[in-house]
């Protein structure tokens, strides 16, 4: 039996991105494709990624490995799999450039979910808002004055697991809920 394939690392993700789009943050991109997964978790034939870089079919490297990426997050996310992670610098990396990925990944995640949604999501009760409004406060994180500590690194790590574990919820809730925005509970009645 073979294994299902992996997430690459972020420095491969980086690094592919860079000869693409120079300046690129390859966790805010990882953090894209989520929550554009989450946000059409019912529609498998949307596309509409894509339309998040404009000139993707130019590199067939970079659309086959985001297509890859969001093949394997969206299996992952679907499946409730505990393999499922943020692409994030390793723990090596200093403390201060993770928090700044862990920012940007969820900057990037609440981008691909869209405002519509999220304005839609915040209003309605439960733990969805709640993780909603924890990853807005995460995604404008102050960084650069974080002690290299085991108490921050702690903390680091629990708000590492608390944004998987919420995308996690967030995708099932989505799949799984009624929590349409008004056009789309609309679109769906018309059909």
């Amino acid at each position: 039996m073979s294994q299902a394939p992996s997430l690459p690392s972020y420095a491969v993700l980086k690094k592919t991105l860079n000869t693409f789009q120079p300046n690129t943050h390859a966790a805010q991109i990882h953090g894209l494709l989520c929550g554009y997964l989450c946000r059409t978790a019912v529609d498998k034939t949307d596309n509409t990624w894509e339309s998040y870089f404009p000139d993707i079919k130019k590199s067939k490297k970079i659309y086959h490995l985001l297509q890859e990426i969001i093949e394997i997050s969206y299996r992952q996310l679907n499946e409730f799999s505990f393999e499922f992670y943020l692409i994030l610098p390793t723990e090596k990396t200093n403390i201060n450039i993770r928090s700044e990925a862990l920012g940007l990944w969820c900057q990037g995640f609440l981008t691909g979910l869209d405002a519509e949604r999220i304005s839609h999501l915040q209003g309605q009760p439960g733990e969805v808002s709640e993780a909603i409004k924890d990853i807005l406060e995460i995604s404008e994180i102050s960084f650069g004055d974080i002690a290299e500590n085991e108490e921050d690194e702690s903390a680091y790590l629990e708000l590492v697991e608390y944004v998987r574990l919420s995308v996690l919820m967030i995708f099932q809730e989505l799949k799984t809920s009624d929590l349409l925005t008004p056009e789309e509970s609309h679109n769906k009645q018309v059909h």
